[in-house]
């Protein structure tokens, strides 16, 4: 039977859209995975666990040193030559330097979140309790029980 309607071709894509659509999606692909894998490299240090220095370390006279700068800490927020802030700036200097020397582990370069992950949970306490006074806009905070805090840490530290 004949018709007089005459069909159309079928619709065709041209194929190089196609291809270069595909190579964008594989090279962000490939970008999302080499960024994952970077930061995934870069936290993983932090994780490690405690590990003492080689080197033989005589703590106690550590212990006197970063004990003494305590007592300077507190006979100037006594005698009104720093202010709160400076005195909780000062303290978490000196517990981030004492278990620099004690451990051996570069804490200073770390915020809360990394003193977290290292599982030192005096440090975490102690550093939490610095954050607020350290950062307000005022501070505000019982900077001798601090300093008694961190005079604790210390002396029971083994």
């Amino acid at each position: 039977m004949k018709t007089s309607v005459n069909l159309q071709e079928p619709f065709s894509y041209a194929v190089w859209p196609i291809v270069v659509v595909g190579a964008l999606i594989a090279f962000y692909g490939i970008y999302l995975l080499v960024t994952v894998i970077k930061k995934h490299r870069e936290k993983k240090p932090l994780e490690q666990k405690v590990v003492k220095q080689e080197m033989a370390v005589d703590i106690n006279k550590i212990k006197r040193k970063y004990l003494t700068q305590l007592e300077i800490i507190r006979q100037e927020l006594c005698n009104e030559k720093i202010a709160t802030r400076d005195a909780y700036q000062r303290m978490s200097r000196c517990i981030r330097g004492f278990v620099y020397e004690v451990t051996g582990i570069q804490v200073q370069n770390c915020t809360l979140e990394d003193i977290k992950r290292l599982n030192m949970p005096k440090l975490e306490v102690l550093i939490a309790e610095y954050y607020t006074p350290e950062f307000a806009i005022r501070s505000i905070g019982d900077s001798n029980a601090s300093l008694e805090k961190t005079k604790r840490a210390i002396e029971l530290w083994n």
